[in-house]
């Protein structure tokens, strides 16, 4: 729904504003497909240019992995996406980023499905910052009456899977 992603936009750009009071961000990045789907618009909102990387090298049209900014030595890129689970999608699209001589330091996730990529991240040291837990989404649908008991016991017995 436009509405929601337009809050999930401005909720971001401030995170990163919050972030940038602190730690200096040139761009900010995502892996294709729903993070980048949602990146332009807080790129907008947080006036930082953004780049989106591929999961393979295209070869025709706008060519290559990465698309949008370029991307600079020593640029200080926040990588977003919509989920985390295990961090590896993470990972796959911080790598190219790195081979280019940018710094990723901050990783933003709008929802952190709690199934340690968090903390697998944070090993490497990076910082990861989520704007919510898969827990207090369940927490507050329950609370809500949006789910059952028998719904909310069955998300969570899923994640920690």
């Amino acid at each position: 729904m436009p509405n929601e992603l337009c809050t999930i936009a401005d909720i971001t750009a401030n995170e990163i504003k919050k972030i940038m009071v602190f730690d200096k961000i040139d761009k900010l990045a995502s892996i294709e497909l729903k993070g980048a789907l949602i990146l332009p618009s807080i790129a907008c909102k947080s006036n930082l240019p953004c780049i989106v990387i591929r999961k393979e090298e295209k070869t025709y049209g706008v060519t290559g992995r990465i698309v949008g900014a370029e991307v600079a030595k020593d640029d200080n890129v926040l990588f977003f996406d919509d989920v985390m689970s295990e961090g590896l999608s993470k990972l796959e699209g911080i790598k190219p980023l790195e081979e280019l001589g940018a710094h990723v330091k901050h990783v933003m996730v709008v929802v952190d499905r709690e199934q340690g990529g968090k903390e697998n991240l944070e090993r490497l040291g990076y910082k990861v910052h989520a704007l919510t837990r898969v827990s207090e989404l369940v927490k507050c649908l329950l609370q809500t009456g949006k789910i059952s008991k028998e719904q909310a016991e069955a998300v969570m017995k899923y994640i920690k899977r």
